[in-house]
């Protein structure tokens, strides 16, 4: 490619080349990496060309420096390095203390742990947008640094293919100074050393990859749900969450070699979700993911670290099934121990009461004073940190009842055309449907089909274009959207939000108290001094929880709920599932836009709408494996195990043993989580086994009946390794499939 563009413009200034193609030995041949070069522009550099990242980092000790709010020093090889670091609340309430973490090239960690635990503000630490109070977070001299907070909304007025690729910064700068030098050699500068750089820049800009620029623009805005024609649309038509996909892609392409990235699966469907997740598990960089998306975290991060009790609990090389199992395990452990070591406390202690005073036995009772010293020297006699064993609180939701006597039609569309009266057509015509008493329906359909243009109309607030809307006169509507939390008045305090809403409008309820609003957001988490803070004092997953307890007080007989896993933590959305499928009974009805596919299953939904190609088909049935497969797996550019397709007619009893392997499958991770806690157990059993046979070492009887306990529980966890290894096996076939 170089020859030929050089070619041409020695044909372009009428002579032949009078040098060689060789570089001279004035030109740089040192080998550009291919992820992330760098380089430092040997003239006219383009305005945002960063010189200071192209710096390698010293041998010796750095002083740090700040680099847009990141802080960069001696990182000790690591790409991240947290050394006692300290944050607290501006009332001085401690969030994070003594943290000591490393994140080191091509690590990807998962970040989890409750709501307004301090996520968030750790990321906010690293980047510089939250104060330390004590300790460094310190990022390598030349290590880039990428973004993505819970609202990082792009607003740009750029089409969606410029802003995707306008952080691509060594394409745009290598094509930047190519386009330089070209235009220079046009204006008839044909010197040696201008060819030469041409050559150099040319060379760069393919390692870079920029002559498959477009391509990659296009896999990920792809991946991300947008359509080909999305592409030359301006980033100001789309929604909020629209915006916030525009901006993951802007990142994603720019491949920082360290990506932050804070619920980046809010707004996204389920097959960008899952191209995400792939995505992820493939970067070549060093990943820091906060998230509560279980199926993301299981797919795309191989450490785990748990913001608990204020500090970062590490579980190095594992993945979040491995995660899970080995908290558990640990938690078991440190308690063995611990018990252990009191109990040798006591006993040692006991000797002591006993024989302190005694002439002869003077001198071994010190001897135990000072084994027990020594062993609160060392630690042994403090509980294990409560972030190993702490039980985790579980919140808690309970709907009140839907008032009674309302009558069979709830809510009915008549020959609906739903839009947004902006010109452009319809979105979806000739909508009939009635939701009567005692429906749990869940929409369904593929991406911006209008699912939740459709939950906009229902809840009246969105006009329709024709036909009807026509609400019983006693219905009292709850709704739960995504966007609710943002939505909130941040200089309002907590509580009062929840009572205003509960008491105000013409369904409110005026004998709803402060302890009412109280007893609902401390079952969600808002306990103690939260419900009296200001809305814009919590975190955003606290702010999840407020509109949580606010539809939570307020007595409704038709649920509106588009996607309201989003912004919710693990616990919270179990919470909402569990109080969902118990609700209502034949008095009232739910109709829900969902992505979350652990959540959906857990309602228990009695009927299916399909949204799709401008129209509304319903079933009356629960949810079924083609619901995800047909928008989601299939749709899916991941190219994962879920992409299954039926290539041969099978016999009846190759179709019943292959559906008994996809159940087997499909249930097979939960099942091999649960399989590896009850090894953890069986080993700890082993252990303790082990412990007491040396203790009775002289007692044959006894060591007899040890020694069966021990083989039973060695025997347990051979067969508990047996059914792992084939459930392993299930899952790859059904890969293979």
């Amino acid at each position: 490619m170089a020859l030929l563009v050089i070619a041409a413009f020695a044909g372009l200034i009428g002579g032949a080349l009078p040098f060689s193609i060789v570089p001279s030995a004035g030109c740089q041949t040192t080998k550009i990496p291919t992820r992330h070069p760098r380089f430092d522009a040997p003239f006219d550099a383009p305005p945002n060309a960063r010189g200071t990242t192209t710096a390698l980092a010293s041998t010796t000790s750095e002083a740090p420096t700040s680099h847009g709010g990141v802080t960069k020093g001696d990182t000790k090889g690591a790409n991240l390095l947290l050394t006692d670091l300290n944050i607290s609340t501006g009332a001085g309430n401690t969030i994070l203390k003594s943290i000591n973490f490393r994140v080191d090239p091509k690590e990807r960690w998962g970040i989890v742990g409750p709501n307004g635990c301090g996520k968030s503000t750790l990321l906010g630490a690293i980047t510089g947008t939250v104060r330390i109070d004590g300790g460094d977070a310190l990022v390598a001299s030349k290590v880039r640094v990428g973004y993505l907070k819970q609202t990082a909304v792009s607003g740009s007025t750029r089409t969606v293919r410029e802003e995707a690729a306008s952080e691509m910064q060594d394409i745009n700068d290598a094509k930047f100074l190519m386009d330089r030098l070209e235009e220079r050699i046009t204006n008839g500068d044909a010197s040696e050393k201008t060819l030469n750089d041409l050559v150099s820049a040319q060379s760069r800009f393919e390692d870079v990859g920029g002559w498959t620029q477009d391509q990659d623009v296009d896999l990920v805005l792809k991946g991300l749900g947008f359509q080909p024609s999305d592409s030359d649309r301006l980033c100001s038509d789309f929604s909020g969450g629209w915006q916030m996909r525009i901006a993951l892609a802007r990142l994603l392409l720019s491949q920082p070699d360290l990506l932050l990235l804070d619920e980046p699966s809010n707004h996204l469907d389920s097959s960008a979700r899952d191209w995400l997740a792939t995505y992820l598990a493939n970067y070549q960089g060093s990943i820091l993911l906060v998230s509560h998306d279980v199926a993301l975290l299981s797919k795309a991060v191989n450490s785990i670290a748990e913001v608990s009790g204020q500090t970062l609990i590490q579980y190095v090389s594992c993945d979040y099934e491995k995660y899970l199992s080995e908290k558990a395990f640990r938690a078991k452990s440190a308690m063995a121990e611990y018990e252990r070591n009191m109990k040798e406390a006591a006993r040692l202690q006991e000797f002591v009461d006993k024989f302190g005073a005694s002439a002869t036995k003077a001198a071994s009772a010190q001897s135990r004073v000072k084994m027990i010293e020594k062993m609160r020297r060392e630690g042994k006699l403090d509980p294990p940190p409560m972030g190993i064993v702490e039980t985790r609180w579980k919140p808690s939701l309970v709907l009140p009842d839907p008032p009674k006597g309302i009558g069979e039609k709830l809510l009915v569309l008549k020959k609906a055309s739903i839009g947004y009266g902006d010109g452009s057509p319809p979105i979806l015509e000739g909508i009939d449907l009635v939701v009567n008493r005692g429906v749990k329906l869940i929409l369904r359909g593929p991406n911006g089909a209008g699912k939740s243009t459709l939950l906009a109309a229902l809840r009246g607030k969105l006009p329709l274009l024709a036909g009807e809307r026509i609400e019983n006169d006693r219905l009292r509507l709850g709704v739960f959207t995504q966007d609710l939390a943002q939505e909130l008045d941040v200089s309002a305090r907590a509580m009062d939000l929840v009572t205003d809403y509960a008491r105000g409008g013409p369904d409110g309820d005026i004998t709803i108290s402060n302890q009412d609003a109280r007893g609902v957001m401390g079952r969600l988490g808002l306990s103690d001094e939260k419900p009296l803070r200001k809305v814009g004092e919590l975190s955003g997953g606290e702010k999840a929880r407020v509109a949580l307890s606010m539809f939570a007080l307020k007595a409704s007989n038709l649920l509106l709920l588009d996607e309201p896993s989003n912004h919710l933590d693990i616990e919270c959305i179990e919470a909402l599932g569990e109080s969902l499928s118990n609700w209502g009974g034949k008095d009232g009805s739910i109709v829900v836009v969902s992505h979350d596919r652990a959540f959906c299953e857990s309602v228990g939904f009695t009927h299916v709408g399909t949204v799709m190609d401008g129209a509304l088909v319903i079933e009356e049935r629960g949810l079924e494996e083609r619901d995800w497969a047909r928008y989601d797996i299939a749709g899916s550019a991941s190219g994962g195990c879920d992409d299954v397709v039926q290539t041969a007619e099978l016999t009846p009893e190759e179709k019943a043993e292959q559906e008994r392997k996809r159940k087997l499958a499909f249930n097979a991770p939960k099942r091999m989580v649960k399989i590896e806690e009850m090894m953890a157990k069986a080993e700890i059993k082993i252990a303790e086994y082990d412990e007491q046979m040396m203790n009775f070492g002289s007692d044959a009887e006894k060591l007899v009946e040890i020694t069966k306990k021990k083989k039973k529980e060695e025997d347990g966890v051979a067969k508990l390794m047996e059914e792992w290894e084939s459930l392993e096996v299930i899952m790859a076939e059904m890969c293979a499939t």
